[in-house]
């Protein structure tokens, strides 16, 4: 962490403490609040008598000294990652809502640059259906449009507390975004877009009506929400768009996987499966995965070979750097 970002992370962690000790919030609900109220200009929501006049004035103080225009919008999506991080540890937050490394989203970012091979003659569409607090889909914005390239951004997310967080992040970096609170397996109205990402939640789908509608639905009790999801994404994309997943790495070992993997082959190409590094993960059980899928069009082709491998560790640059060389090898020799 740099010093600007560090700088913004104390200030605002400071407020979120004042706020929660006053008003009795969980520390993100404390930082969503605070967060409104430096998009506010500094003037502080005051419902009921809360904060006390007390608080206000110390919030008020801190707020002056934060200049959002003194920061690059990746400094602040830096400072409000901490504050996420901090927050979800404090708050108990289920495995679920966590939030996607920044290592894991550069990487995706490299994957979309190498493979999906976007220009700056054209907008580029991306879509992420689970998005969380949208580290994930921020991310890959900030690295691709630091190409000079056009990037518009859709994230669709279930949960309240999720989704306010996303779009306090998205305010104070001053990122133009479309958001929709709503069950991302539900009809959407989201138009085709180029690239689909997420970091698909794992369990078990309710709501066995509407997962009726889908084709990788299990014939007896609930679905795999994260096989549902595939499907949804793959729905959205256009022809010849492609997907990168967070997925686990036992995906396709099951029948149900099996059945997935059919799925996938029928409507779009499975062009690729990478193992992120072990050192990730406390157990192997545990363990996830980059799938890259791509939907079908008159000009796609299945890869002549899939991509198979295992990421290098994300603390070994010089073997990172030689892992995207040969990826990129890859996608030169099996034109996809």
């Amino acid at each position: 962490m740099s010093l600007t970002e560090s700088v913004l992370f104390e200030q605002l962690d400071q407020s979120v403490q004042l706020l929660q000790e006053d008003a009795g919030f969980s520390y993100l609900e404390a930082l969503i609040e605070s967060g409104e109220n430096l998009l506010a200009n500094g003037d502080v929501l005051v419902k009921d008598g809360i904060p006390s006049p007390t608080v206000v004035k110390q919030l008020e103080t801190i707020y002056k000294q934060i200049d959002l225009n003194a920061y690059t919008s990746e400094n602040v999506r830096k400072a409000l990652q901490l504050l996420f991080i901090k927050g979800m540890r404090a708050d108990y937050i289920q495995p679920n809502h966590q939030m996607t490394p920044d290592s894991i989203a550069s990487f995706i970012a490299y994957l979309i640059e190498i493979i999906a091979q976007p220009t700056t003659e054209k907008i580029l569409s991306i879509a992420d259906l689970t998005l969380g607090t949208g580290n994930l889909l921020f991310t890959i914005y900030h690295f691709l449009t630091s190409g000079k390239r056009q990037v518009t951004m859709t994230g669709i997310e279930n949960d309240e507390l999720l989704i306010s967080l996303a779009s306090m992040s998205s305010a104070l970096q001053q990122l133009d975004m479309t958001l929709y609170h709503q069950d991302s397996l539900q009809n959407l109205l989201l138009e085709p877009v180029d690239i689909m990402v997420g970091d698909l939640p794992i369990g078990y789908y309710p709501v066995d009506q509407n997962a009726a509608r889908f084709k990788t639905a299990r014939e007896e009790g609930h679905s795999y929400v994260h096989h549902l999801m595939l499907e949804q994404g793959l729905h959205y994309l256009r022809p010849g768009g492609f997907g990168f997943y967070i997925v686990p790495s036992n995906l396709f070992d099951s029948v149900e996987g099996k059945q997935l993997l059919t799925y996938i082959q029928s409507v779009g190409h499975f062009q690729g499966f990478i193992q992120l590094p072990k050192d990730m993960f406390k157990t192997e059980a545990a363990r996830k995965s980059i799938l890259i899928v791509q939907k079908q069009s008159e000009s796609s082709t299945q890869a002549s070979e899939v991509l198979l491998g295992t990421a290098p560790s994300f603390n070994d640059p010089t073997q990172m750097k030689e892992f995207l060389g040969e990826i990129n090898i890859w996608k030169n020799d099996h034109i996809i």
